[in-house]
């Protein structure tokens, strides 16, 4: 009998998770659908835990209703009835208020200060008159001339700064364009119409979520893709990936058994990689060049820390979520993940997660749990959503890759690594990680549906094919 080929995934989360189900979907007889991952639990930045019985993500999270049909269609016959349809109801603080959000003028306009009504109006009756066709070369630039000065100095500029850790002129023109999808008054506008009756289309200002946290997604994903006999090795990461004649030929794993780790040469066939892209440059053997080393260790990832409180009250806003753009602050978003799933149980406890963005190693990073409960404390104090309940626990969990960032040079560093990357024969990076971009969960199972199409039967790879998906990707824009 002819041996089987392995095809290697290396990360299980949405992207990893959903490429080996659409693999494993094509029964063929000759492969092994192999998946590798870090944590020992499926799901990545994506996955859910449980606490005092209450379920947490990983920051805030939701399945947009621009979903495509196709990837909607297979998740509600995964989830069936735990995949509820739910309201939008989160909250921005905007100079010591709280209005809707996402952002709707009209809201704006009845419940911020006369001086910001001000600013927004004459900053969308002047904007017929500005000079056109002015040279846009950073996220500043695109904003200020789209939206005018005081929605970018009240609220984009300083998000960007806290989110990404750069001034805005810092950072790229193309953070404006996939990032803000409401970057000009024209698309704000026609947000806002989108939502009025009549014009409203279904499921407009609403969000999908599963009644077990949003990592049930990648749970029941996980589920489906061993019942279809793919095989996991969690607590595991690649330590070496060996090309020989300009093809794969096996993968060092490392796999973490207690105290114990063992090392394990798998043979491999075909290797897709949802893992950071500057991590993935630095497993390949032979090694890249120097040049496109260096290229790679200049794209940086920004880092988050999510601290969690669990609360002796039913419920601690009847809000999602909460946007905290102030710059002086150190969350950036409040989310009580109850209210996502709608639950009334456990009766008398929920929990709040807060995000902080930080850099791998800084003082915020380095900061003890006891410290940023107390600073989490007082910033909600300050911000008049005071815990005057007893804090049950408090507990905090770091992710080191979060967001890329798009500083100025980023597009040239990712030219150099990506070009060389998609030379290699048998090797395909994806993902939100893989191809560093600011996508959605939707987006980056869209990638897989797509790399899924560009493999044939005997793994050859479509690259004119994949060209054109990933053009496909660029146009992704990111839905708060």
């Amino acid at each position: 009998m002819e041996e089987k080929k392995n095809i290697i995934i290396l990360g299980a989360g949405p992207a990893g998770l959903t490429l080996a189900l659409q693999l494993l979907r094509r029964k063929q007889p000759d492969w092994n659908v192999i998946i590798v991952e870090q944590k020992s639990y499926a799901g990545g930045i994506a996955a859910s835990f449980q606490e005092e019985g209450l379920y947490f993500d990983f920051g805030s999270h939701r399945l947009h209703p621009s979903t495509s049909p196709e990837i909607m269609r297979d998740l509600q016959e995964l989830l069936g009835d735990d995949l509820l349809n739910r309201p939008r109801n989160g909250r921005i603080r905007l100079l010591n208020r709280f209005v809707k959000f996402p952002l709707n003028p009209v809201d704006l306009l009845l419940h911020l200060p006369l001086s910001f009504v001000l600013g927004f109006s004459g900053d969308l009756l002047l904007k017929p008159f500005h000079r056109k066709n002015q040279p846009q070369r950073s996220f500043a630039d695109a904003l200020m001339q789209g939206l005018g000065k005081t929605i970018c100095t009240t609220f984009y500029f300083p998000y960007a700064r806290k989110l990404w850790g750069l001034p805005p002129q810092e950072i790229s023109l193309i953070q404006a364009q996939r990032r803000v999808a409401a970057n000009s008054f024209s698309k704000i506008i026609k947000k806002v119409l989108s939502l009025l009756p009549g014009i409203k289309k279904e499921n407009a200002g609403r969000f999908f979520y599963p009644r077990q946290g949003f990592g049930q997604i990648c749970a029941v994903l996980a589920r489906e893709v061993e019942r279809l006999g793919g095989q996991f090795y969690y607590s595991t990461t690649a330590e070496d990936i060996c090309f020989k004649q300009g093809k794969p030929d096996y993968i060092r794993l490392k796999q973490y058994k207690g105290q114990a780790v063992e090392f394990i040469d798998c043979k491999s066939d075909f290797i897709f990689s949802t893992i950071p892209v500057t991590i993935l440059a630095r497993l390949l053997n032979p090694a890249l060049p120097q040049q496109i080393l260096n290229a790679g260790q200049k794209l940086k990832y920004r880092s988050m820390i999510l601290h969690y409180l669990v609360l002796e009250t039913g419920q601690f806003t009847p809000f999602d979520a909460h946007y905290l753009p102030d710059d002086h602050l150190i969350i950036s978003r409040l989310s009580e993940t109850k209210n996502y799933y709608a639950s009334t149980q456990p009766q008398g406890l929920t929990g709040l997660c807060s995000e902080i963005p930080c850099n791998f190693g800084d003082e915020l990073w380095n900061m003890s749990d006891a410290a940023i409960t107390e600073k989490v404390l007082q910033e909600l104090k300050q911000i008049d959503l005071p815990v005057q309940c007893h804090v049950r626990k408090a507990f905090t969990k770091r992710l080191a890759f979060v967001y890329p960032i798009y500083d100025q040079n980023f597009a040239d560093h990712l030219e150099s690594l990506d070009k060389y990357i998609l030379q290699i024969s048998g090797l395909i990076s994806l993902g939100r990680q893989g191809l560093f971009a600011h996508d959605n969960t939707h987006h980056t199972m869209e990638m897989a549906y797509r790399a899924c199409e560009c493999l044939d039967s005997a793994l050859q790879w479509n690259a004119e094919l994949w060209k054109k998906r990933r053009e496909e990707f660029a146009g992704h824009v990111v839905e708060d």
